[in-house]
């Protein structure tokens, strides 16, 4: 049968609850999403996965029309990786804070953040440089490493989850706090 794979994220829309794309073959992608709704007559939460639409002359149409077998193994494919995508967050590797340094704010007027310090860790034995410690009006945050391009800024390396991304910046700026702290 067709090689089929998925690439899933959850999601934090409320009626949306992950989205991604799945290869066919290799040759062929697509996006789809697992939709949520209430069933009007249990009020019970159910599921269902959309494949892409599109508006025509204000009427709504879907694109792909996978058969009954295809869309088995669609369904498959996504529910693995939605699987894969939970269960990544279960055991977190270990965050080792390498060095922070504080460093002397310039408050420039009207700044809603100033950076107030860099870092360095060391995660699954590859050492990130250049995180910023930054001062916003809502308290410490941090930046990773990232290039300015003509739309903004683009971080250069992230934590693929949500998870993993707190867990760099809760081990940051408890470093951040302890080095500052000292002074």
């Amino acid at each position: 049968m067709y090689d089929i794979r998925a690439e899933m994220h959850l999601s934090y829309n409320h009626d949306v609850w992950a989205y991604g794309m799945v290869t066919l073959e290799k040759c062929m992608k697509f996006p789809v999403q697992v939709r949520k709704y209430v069933e009007r007559e249990t009020g019970e939460e159910k599921t269902f996965l959309s494949f892409p639409r599109r508006n025509k002359n204000g009427e709504w149409e879907d694109v792909i029309h996978p058969d009954r077998e295809l869309k088995e193994r669609i369904l498959e494919a996504v529910g693995q990786a939605i699987k894969d995508e939970i269960q990544k967050d279960l055991h977190l590797p270990n965050v080792e804070v390498v060095s922070v340094n504080p460093i002397q704010p310039r408050v420039p007027p009207y700044a809603k953040a100033y950076i107030v310090g860099v870092a360095s860790v060391k995660i699954c034995g590859l050492l990130i440089q250049g995180i910023t410690v930054k001062q916003g009006i809502k308290g410490l945050f941090i930046n990773m490493p990232q290039y300015k391009t003509d739309s903004g800024y683009q971080d250069i390396i992230y934590g693929t989850s949500k998870a993993m991304q707190e867990k760099i910046s809760a081990a940051v700026i408890q470093g951040y706090v302890e080095v500052r702290d000292k002074e």
